[in-house]
């Protein structure tokens, strides 16, 4: 016969399903301020490599958040986890699409365009 857990450990984790869901659309509102202004101040031939260097950065953010937070990775919410990976594939998308020359010039390697 199974015993159902403890009282104390069920309410934790009830208050930590329900704390991780309020999170993300915090989450997501931090995250859009940072994109706006970048937007707004990088020239648009640098903007592809300004987006996936900001977007990794928001990643790597996010799941530190999730990992300090020990937000569990198999819910049927979105986590702040699920969050972290979308902004890892915009992050390798905008990488793709951009050229060469634009991730130099982002990076300062180059300085003029032949």
């Amino acid at each position: 016969m199974e015993r159902p857990m403890s009282r104390g450990m069920s309410n934790r984790n009830a208050e930590l399903g329900t704390r991780s869901s309020i999170d993300v659309p915090l989450v997501a509102a931090l995250a859009a301020m940072p994109l706006v202004l970048v937007v707004a101040h990088v020239p648009s031939d640098l903007l592809l490599p300004a987006i996936a260097a900001l977007a990794f950065a928001i990643a790597a953010l996010t799941a530190a958040i999730g990992w300090t937070m020990r937000t569990d990775r198999n819910t049927g919410n979105v986590t702040v986890w699920d969050f972290a990976g979308a902004c890892t594939f915009i992050g390798v998308a905008a990488g793709m699409f951009s050229e060469p020359l634009q991730v130099a010039q982002f990076f300062g390697a180059v300085t003029a365009v032949p």
